[in-house]
């Protein structure tokens, strides 16, 4: 799609609608050609790369016996308390 800067101003919104949609703009203006052209609407660019553990989950919960005892006893509590609350 061409437009000229006169029309892009007239009908703004109408030609960012197209380009959000995928379609290439271009704008004449002052002799030049601005090319507007949509970023890639694919879910993989849009990707965001994220920090990962690479190990197996049973060995970070099982790394620290005493932790994890520790742990399972104050959820034990917390499970008892939770069990005398009047509803």
């Amino acid at each position: 799609m061409g437009v000229t800067a006169t029309q892009l101003r007239k009908d703004l919104f109408q030609t960012l609608d197209r380009a959000a949609q995928g379609e290439t703009v271009e704008i004449d203006y002052k002799g030049a050609t601005i090319l507007l052209k949509p970023a890639s609407t694919s879910k993989l660019a849009r990707a965001v790369r994220r920090p990962t553990i690479l190990v197996n989950p049973d060995e970070l919960v099982g790394s620290d016996g005493a932790l994890q005892d520790e742990l399972e006893g104050k959820w034990d509590r917390e499970a008892s308390q939770l069990s005398t609350i009047p509803l």
